[in-house]
């Protein structure tokens, strides 16, 4: 979610946890229909894994395909000031372990090992507003794949 941080200064802490909770479903909604698991919400942030507990042959487009309803459904959320929510999401494909479950209740996760995730952290942080950033390997799986018809600008 783009600009929470400067936003949390500006609005009440409620309206911006329903705004932000709002963000986490709409995120959360897309990533569940393609097959996607939820791995962390950070703050205004999220962790997705595609491929994991099953994988899938096409999951970098499953990737791909959530994060485009992701950047159009997110865009729905109006701010206080009317203009609307902005997000920007990196994907990342490669070799991962997932291995035991760590922390206790809430702030239980699994840990992970692996360039990917880092990597997909950081074309997030490159990423424009409104833009899904991927890749050298996810583009490469995703060749052939046509976005034209896409709201969002894929790099």
């Amino acid at each position: 979610m783009v600009g929470s941080t400067a936003l949390s200064g500006k609005v009440d802490p409620e309206l911006l946890g329903g705004l932000i909770r709002r963000y986490q479903d709409a995120a959360a909604g897309a990533i569940g229909r393609y097959g996607g698991f939820v791995a962390k919400f950070m703050g205004d942030g999220v962790l997705a894994y595609f491929g994991f507990p099953r994988a899938f042959e096409d999951a970098a487009g499953r990737a791909v395909r959530a994060a485009i309803d992701i950047v159009t459904e997110v865009a729905s959320i109006e701010l206080p000031d009317s203009t609307r929510v902005q997000t920007r999401i990196g994907i990342a494909t490669g070799f991962v372990v997932v291995g035991e479950i760590i922390g206790i209740g809430t702030a239980q996760e699994r840990t992970i090992v692996g360039e990917t995730p880092n990597l997909a952290a950081r074309l997030q942080a490159l990423a424009v507003p409104d833009t899904i950033f991927v890749s050298d390997a996810t583009r490469s799986l995703l060749a052939g794949c046509s976005s034209s018809n896409s709201p969002v600008n894929i790099s």
